[in-house]
């Protein structure tokens, strides 16, 4: 918007008669940032901002043709939601994204085809041997009126579905979830053989090659407590099954 205005200053007083450098003193530009758009069109110049968004994207080339060719019906939010997980870059707009995301995919020929997946019935494992958990946060209502945001973890035994639930008031950390694990194992009874996680940051630092490293404090405490882990896929919940809708 600030460079549109600075366009449309720019031929407003070009229009009522006035010159380059009388312009440029009027608006405090530089004479060359005149001189640029004085005899550009309105579609012209809408282009080179387009084109000027699309090359700051251009670092994350990569990544994103990866993404793209991997899972061909991906969608520019999930895409959006990885550049942020990975590369904390907040300053990216969705339409722009957007714009860059159906560029790749034309010059790559990859269509966003939503391919049919194949489901089966799968058995229920033994009584108190799987535990599923997941994350979620919400924002409450607090005694001054305002609003508070919680984080909670939730977790659901495979076989009996019971289910156990914390939240607190402060994003979570490794000790966070260490300390929630053991109020719940407390609460049913026992530690089980296995738990499903979201391939979660809280939990994991890195994967390479397919290998889960553990932070050290995580890694510890799992060996301490004789559970193994499975990761789900993070771009898939389905795969985590009764504890995503018990959360979310």
């Amino acid at each position: 918007m600030v460079r549109w205005k600075m366009y449309s200053d720019i031929h407003h007083f070009k229009d009522i008669g006035l010159n380059k450098t009388q312009v440029a003193n009027r608006l405090n530009l530089n004479y060359k940032t005149v001189r640029k758009y004085w005899d550009v069109t309105p579609d012209e110049f809408l282009e080179i901002q387009k084109s000027r968004k699309a090359r700051k994207l251009d670092k994350y080339h990569d990544p994103i043709l990866t993404w793209l060719k991997q899972f061909p019906d991906i969608s520019t939010a999930q895409i959006h939601d990885w550049l942020l997980e990975h590369y904390q870059d907040k300053t990216i707009k969705d339409r722009t994204l957007r714009n860059y995301i159906m560029d790749l995919r034309k010059k790559h020929n990859i269509p966003k085809q939503r391919t049919a997946r194949q489901y089966q019935a799968v058995v229920d494992p033994p009584m108190g041997y799987q535990l599923q958990v997941d994350f979620g946060e919400t924002k409450l209502r607090s005694t001054n009126g305002g609003k508070t945001k919680v984080y909670g973890m939730g977790a659901v035994l495979s076989n009996s579905r019971f289910k156990y639930s914390e939240w607190v008031d402060k994003p979570f950390t490794t000790s966070t979830l260490i300390s929630m694990l053991n109020h719940c194992f407390e609460y049913i009874g026992g530690v089980p053989k296995e738990l499903v996680f979201d391939q979660d940051k809280i939990a994991t630092v890195n994967e390479n090659y397919g290998d889960i490293i553990y932070t050290y404090e995580f890694e510890k405490y799992k060996k301490t407590m004789g559970f193994k882990v499975h990761l789900c896929k993070a771009y898939d919940p389905e795969s985590k099954g009764y504890v995503k809708t018990f959360v979310m």
